[in-house]
Order: C-alpha cells, then structure tokens, then sequence
C-alpha cells in the first residue's frame, strides 16, 4: 500500500484525502456546461474532475428494455446514447482542468475508450458494474496509469480478484471504493465503515464513493476511517434534466463535502494517543503535585495538616501525588514555606527512589524521519513565525517539499548521506515536537538546523535537540556545527548563542556561527 500521485498529489495514507468531482454525464451534451463544472469543482476545492466515456452500443443492446429504477418512459438505451460525451472535447477539458491544478479523470466503459482516454486522463476510474469485466481491466492495466474502482453491488471476493488481476498485470497503484449502487442511497446503506475491511483484506489503498443524498456524513466519516479517495457526484443544478441531476450534489454541497473531509482529518490526526502540544500549558497549570498547606519547620513530619495534593498554577511542578504516602513516612529536610510544591531534596528520612516528579517530561530525543513525517514537517514548516525567520520566507511549494524530502529519504536509504548528516523528528516520549537536520558543509563540519512546533515552544525542546545533534555529529567525525541565522531572527540567535555557538561573519544574507563537537 505504497502512497503514489495523481497529477502532482500524493495517495496513500497519510496524506490528504484526494476528492474527485464525478461530473460524469451532467454535461447534457454541452461543451460550455462541462466547463462550468470544471470551474465549480475547482471553487469548491476539489483534487478531480471525472466525466464518462461510452457508447450506447458498448453497454447495452437495443432490446435491452427500460430501467425502473428511472421511471423513464424512454429505453435505456435511448437514455444512454443521449448522455454521450463527444471524444473531441477530451483535450480541451483536459486542459482547462490542468490549468486549475487539478486531476483530469474519466470512466471507461468499453475498452475502445480506454485506447480514447489514455492520452488525456491522470488515472482511470472503473465503475462498479465494469469490476468483473476483464477485458476493460486488462486495456485499463496495459496503460499502467493509476486504477481506482469503485465495487457497488459487489462481494469482496470480486473485488479481490479485480486487485489480483490488475497486479498481476503490473498495476500497483490502486484504490478500491466502497459503493453502494443505489441512486441516491439510504444512509444506512453506505456502509461506510467496508472500507476499512477492504483494505485489510485486499491489501490495497481505499476509499469511498458516496452517492447518499447529504453531502458530507458518508464523505466524512470515510476520512475519518482512512479513506483515501473519496468521489461524489456533482451538477450545476439538481433541476437539470437527466438521470444523474437528482441525486447528485450541487456546488455549494461540494464545497460542504470537502471541507468536512478536511476538518475530519485533522480531527483524527496522526491516531495515536500522546500529549498535544496545544495542551502543554494547561497540563503544567492544572496536574497535580504534593504541596505544602503550611509553612514546616525542619525535622518536622508530614501529615495530612501540612500536605495536599494540589493543581500546579504557575508554582511548578513538585513530587507525584503517587509520593504522597511514602513522604507522610518522613520529615522535612529544611524550613519549608506554605504553598510550597515539594521536592525530593525537601524530604528526609525517605529513599528517593519513592518520589516520582510530578509531570516530569522525558528529554527530547531524536527519531529518524520517515515518509509518514512528511506532511506534519511541512505543516510545521508553514508555521507563520518559522517562515519569518527563516532565510526563505516565501511559502515552499508542498511538491518541491515533497521532493526534497523523498530524495533525502532515498540518500540516507543508499547510504549516501555524509558520516553524522540526517533528518529527525524530535519527539519528547511518543509525542512530535520539532524536526532537525545535519547537513554536509566544508570538509569536517555540519549544518544544522532545528525548527520547534508552534505548540511546543518556550519547553527547552530545541536545547536538548541541539544536544542530541551535536552528540550524532561527534559520533559522525565532524568537528563543528555550523548555524546559519538570518540576522533579524531573535530567537534562533539567542538558541544559538546560548547552546555555546559564536558568530565568526556574515555568508550572504545569513549570520555564520560556529562551535566545536
């Protein structure tokens, strides 16, 4: 389930959730409405736009009678053959979706279409009924463009045999939908939470396509739960004529389905549990810790009269209230005033191995960085005190970003990093706090860089990470570290100068700062 792109965006877990705009035949046959709902798909923020590309004559005979589910008094095959989109308008849709910065998709449906499409599209979209048909997978595979397909009115081992196929035909980069072909779909037909048993049993990246009628639970929760990809059908208005108009979402309930799959990401986060930075103070100011209730002469013993568990406030954090028992078993050790947060050294006669610190912090140490690092250091990076004092204060594009830091990846997987150079996350216990680096400089020296996450600033992470740097270093054979500051960033000076670094000139627009390993 290796993440890949789609004109430029990452897939895979991790990442943001990829939404495609399934205009598929609300164009009604006119060139001007398919690109007005290139143009609402863009407004409404969406990665995708996906039409359909069939014949009639490829998906139903003539005889083939009418479809209930419709309630059209015209064959299904009328109805199909008026939805046709002409294939003179692929290069011209293709390109004004390009120029907005998004993917440009369709659904093949025979597998002419697919030979149509494979100049113009990022990726294929095989549609639920096409899952068992072989021939169009084997066409989609020649092409080795990414495949994802939805499986409405399939079992799952249909659609593990679709996975199976399509890999054994050289095609990794997959996503397999969850559907419910229905249209539109009760909510509690959605089964939204398939998806997270497809990928355990398929083994593959998944996602949703939604066609419930409200625009954001089904999308959201499908975020929630890891999807990928999640696809929705869209219209300029639900009063337009054709099949599809009804049931699909319009503008505006596009833009409520994208910013709900958004705000359901950052919700779940990185789904693990550990202290957030943006809970930092509060967890100094209100956890608990042994204090005085009055003032103690020395030798005078603890009791329950002159010792409470308290909240901390801005007095600091004083001995565990797991201590209490074993400090009401000794005296004081000096003159000790009320309010007092205790500690170790101000009791006597009790092994101070029985007197946990309160809160006490692990020292930040350093992880190395990984691919499922890459949004958070790029997050961090955007951060809008960290751009202004760096020497690049324009935003970095998150492509560049995302090149930079695979490339460094793959160096240090070939060995090819210089001795001591790298990337880390720096983490206190479990929990992101910042991102460092060594960098190649003149012979015997390092680079080094150290940025703090916004809610972890003002705790000491970038000290004790500068500490574990210079510790690689010297296991690395440089001599000394380099700092390079812009001269107006107050903060990294007054870091760097403190950490023992000495400013030796100017290189260009950044003070140069030394120090011995």
């Amino acid at each position: 389930m290796k993440p890949f792109q789609i004109y430029g965006r990452p897939i895979g877990l991790g990442h943001p959730c990829f939404v495609i705009a399934e205009a598929g035949s609300n164009h009604n046959g006119d060139l001007e409405v398919a690109k007005r709902l290139i143009s609402a798909a863009h407004e409404a923020g969406a990665d995708a736009v996906k039409f359909q590309t069939f014949k009639a004559s490829k998906l139903y005979p003539r005889s083939a009678g009418r479809s209930d589910y419709l309630g059209s008094p015209k064959s299904i095959y009328d109805i199909i053959e008026a939805m046709e989109m002409p294939e003179a308008w692929l290069g011209e849709l293709r390109d004004l979706t390009h120029s907005l910065q998004m993917a440009f998709i369709s659904s093949p449906f025979h597998e002419e279409a697919v030979e149509v499409l494979a100049p113009y599209v990022d990726a294929f979209k095989v549609a639920s009924y096409e899952l068992t048909h072989e021939p169009l997978l084997r066409a989609v595979a020649a092409h080795k463009k990414p495949v994802i397909f939805s499986t409405g009115a399939s079992r799952l081992e249909e659609a593990r045999e679709a996975v199976e196929l399509l890999r054994g035909l050289g095609c990794e980069e997959l996503v397999a939908l969850q559907c419910t072909a229905a249209y539109p779909a009760p909510p509690e037909s959605a089964q939204v939470g398939a998806l997270v048993q497809m990928r355990e049993a398929l083994g593959a990246l998944t996602g949703l396509s939604d066609h419930t009628a409200d625009p954001a639970a089904a999308p959201a929760a499908a975020a929630a739960l890891g999807a990928v990809v999640v696809e929705k059908h869209y219209t300029l208005s639900k009063r337009l004529p054709g099949p599809d108009h009804a049931f699909a979402v319009e503008p505006h309930e596009l833009a409520a389905l994208v910013r709900a799959v958004r705000a359901a990401q950052v919700a779940v986060g990185e789904g693990r549990k550990f202290v957030h930075p943006v809970e930092g103070e509060l967890r100094d100011f209100a956890r608990r810790s042994l204090f005085t209730t009055r003032p103690l002469r020395a030798g005078e013993r603890f009791s329950a009269e002159n010792l409470d568990v308290l909240r901390q406030g801005k007095l600091g954090a004083g001995l565990s209230p797991a201590a209490l028992w074993a400090v009401r078993g000794g005296v004081a050790a000096r003159d000790l005033p009320e309010d007092h947060p205790l500690q170790a050294g101000d009791v006597a006669g009790v092994d101070a191995a029985a007197l946990p610190r309160a809160g006490e912090r692990p020292r930040a140490a350093l992880r190395d960085a990984e691919e499922r690092d890459l949004g958070l250091v790029w997050a961090w990076a955007h951060d809008p005190l960290t751009r202004a004092g760096s020497l690049r204060a324009a935003p970095i594009p998150y492509a560049e970003h995302r090149a930079w830091f695979s490339r460094r990846l793959e160096a240090r997987a070939a060995g090819a990093l210089p001795p001591g150079a790298g990337m880390w996350v720096v983490e206190r216990g479990e929990e992101p706090v910042g991102f460092a680096r060594l960098d190649a400089g003149a012979p015997g020296e390092l680079v080094v860089s150290v940025h703090v996450s916004p809610g972890a600033r003002g705790q000491g992470v970038a000290q004790e990470a500068l500490e574990a740097l210079a510790a690689r270093a010297r296991a690395g054979g440089a001599a000394r570290l380099v700092a390079l500051v812009h001269p107006l960033n107050g903060r990294s000076v007054g870091l760097f100068e403190g950490a023992g670094f000495v400013w030796v000139g100017d290189e260009g627009e950044a003070r140069r700062y030394e120090r011995g390993v």
